[in-house]
């Protein structure tokens, strides 16, 4: 049935609620996240081990590493040039710990340049990827190990991927644990990289505990908007989902879908999903009881801020905010002529937060900085354009996060025509 019935979903809300503001999430909550050496952390694997600090200029790639070796970047941070920050693998076992990657482009690049852009790629089997903070990639990772190689992630934190926050395209089984992913065009891709010789029917992946939100994103793979939560193929593994939630914002699915394919669903307990588009949910939830539950508006909003703020209190990060924001203008988004009251709206997202965005004509403000952004990534300011003189101007934005770095966006050439 579609679950649409408004009061059906106040009284799931106020249960739902109550639940969401206690100590767990979901009966099961969002655990504890696995720190560095402490019981359940692939750091304490044997094995030979590499240790990775400080600012990482230059693109890490090995993929002839023993097995078993661990890698330690738990104050390691990449600002590296390129499409590919890490790319890893060589024997079974590997263990990734820590660190941060940072993207540095900005929201209006096309979509076919950030498609090729990959934070981490993976080659080998039971590869271990945790407490990973990734920001502004196409892929957040890539999980390209050919043949039978499992693959598990957890504690991770994926900001802003422009295409698929977990990629599985060579279709093995994995696990994905305690992660939040917070702004996806794609939240996780299982299609064959090649066909048809790639056949993952007979795995499984397993995704618990976990936080996902979809993403308009300014530059789509058609258009501007998003994907879905689950990029899938026939021949892809089978998926369980156990106390996960989902985020959804927007209309505009493209080509993907934002529920599991009926198909490939082995097993769904106590999961939510988030609604705050216009109207009903756009597809059919899964039937099966306690599959899922539906939340809207106020309290689906009010539901993913209380998980994504007992997240990020499980998981506190110790590194240095050494990045600027990325910023682009969205509206308008080309030589204009404006007249009268307009509309100027910028796109800005940090690895952290963005405390505040400044427009300006040439070098001088217009208005104040703008602090709110509605809806997400988009900042916006009212502005009479009969406050300056008629004639030709360079318009700008500049984004500021809280640690003082900032960025500007490319100009847009406009007329004031009053």
């Amino acid at each position: 049935m579609y679950l649409s019935d408004v009061r059906l979903i106040q009284r799931r809300a106020a249960t739902l609620i109550a639940v969401a503001t206690s100590a767990s999430i979901l009966g099961a909550g969002v655990p504890s996240r696995g720190v560095s050496g402490a019981a359940g952390s692939c750091l304490t694997q044997a094995g030979p081990a590499i240790a990775m600090t400080a600012v990482q200029r230059r693109r890490f790639d090995n993929t002839n590493l023993a097995e078993s070796t661990k890698v330690d970047a738990s104050t390691g941070q990449f600002l590296t040039p390129g499409n590919i920050a890490i790319f890893i693998g060589g024997g079974p076992g590997i263990c990734f710990h820590g660190g941060q990657i940072i993207g540095q482009l900005p929201p209006s690049t096309p979509y076919k340049k950030m498609h090729d852009t990959y934070g981490m790629v993976v080659h080998g089997a039971s590869f271990k990827l945790e407490d990973l903070q990734v920001f502004d990639y196409g892929d957040g990772v890539s999980m390209d190990a050919n043949g039978d190689a499992t693959w598990s992630v957890r504690d991770v934190h994926f900001k802003y991927m422009r295409d698929d926050c977990v990629e599985n395209d060579f279709v093995n089984s994995g696990s994905i644990e305690n992660s939040l992913f917070d702004g996806c065009y794609e939240g996780f891709s299982a299609r064959p990289y090649t066909k048809p010789t790639q056949d993952g029917s007979s795995n499984l992946v397993v995704v618990r505990n976990s936080l996902f939100r979809l993403q308009d994103m300014d530059q789509g793979y058609l258009r501007p908007g998003h994907g879905g939560f689950f990029k899938w193929h026939p021949t892809a593994p089978m998926i369980s989902l156990y106390n996960n939630v989902y985020r959804a914002d927007s209309p505009n699915i493209e080509n993907d879908v934002l529920v599991p394919p009926p198909a490939k669903l082995k097993d769904c307990v106590n999961n939510v999903m988030i609604w705050l588009g216009p109207g009903p949910f756009p597809e059919r939830l899964p039937t099966r009881p306690g599959c899922f539950q539906l939340l809207t508006g106020a309290a689906g909003r009010q539901y993913w801020d209380s998980a994504v703020a007992q997240w990020k209190a499980q998981h506190p990060s110790a590194l240095k905010d050494i990045a600027p924001p990325i910023v682009s203008m969205w509206s308008p988004s080309g030589s204009r002529t404006l007249t009268g009251t307009v509309s100027l709206t910028a796109t800005a997202v940090d690895d952290q937060d963005v405390a505040g965005v400044q427009f300006k004509l040439g070098d001088r403000n217009i208005g104040a900085e703008v602090t709110t952004e509605a809806p997400i990534t988009k900042f916006t300011l009212s502005w009479d354009s009969r406050s300056v003189p008629n004639g030709a101007y360079a318009l700008t934005a500049t984004a500021r996060d809280a640690a003082g770095n900032t960025t500007t966006s490319a100009e847009i050439a406009i007329t004031i025509s009053n």
